[in-house]
């Protein structure tokens, strides 16, 4: 995330400001995830995240963590690729990105959430979130 002249920090992306995006904290949310599927029957699909939040809160939260000020913007695909250092990779993340904000990041498939395993009730160990 780099910083700006006004010392603020900036996230963006393609992706819409207020779209939901799974995120995924692989330290702290991966065992506890395999752990709440690992108590469900067989054959269901899940997204293997920690929480649901759009870019925007991820800048809202970074920033009261942090105490730095930042905030998300959403560029297009030829700004994101002139920021990113090879402009194949560029497109690719843009793409990617850009997908997300169409289609959603799991497509339209129905899957369980980290949110919907929290209601199911299971015993799952905290923190999950």
């Amino acid at each position: 995330m780099p910083q700006q002249p006004d010392s603020s920090y900036l996230i963006s992306f393609t992706t819409s400001p207020d779209r939901p995006i799974p995120h995924l904290d692989v330290n702290a949310d991966t065992g506890n995830f395999v752990y709440a599927v690992a108590q469900r029957p067989p054959g269901g699909h899940y997204m293997a995240e920690g929480e649901t939040c759009s870019w925007s809160e991820v800048a809202r939260q970074w920033g009261e963590i942090t105490g730095q000020k930042a905030s998300y913007k959403q560029i297009t695909e030829k700004e994101l690729i002139a920021i990113t250092p090879d402009a194949e990779f560029g497109k690719e993340v843009s793409d990617m990105f850009t997908y997300c904000d169409i289609a959603g990041y799991d497509g339209g498939s129905d899957v369980m959430r980290a949110a919907d395993l929290r209601k199911a009730s299971l015993d799952i160990p905290y923190p999950f979130y």
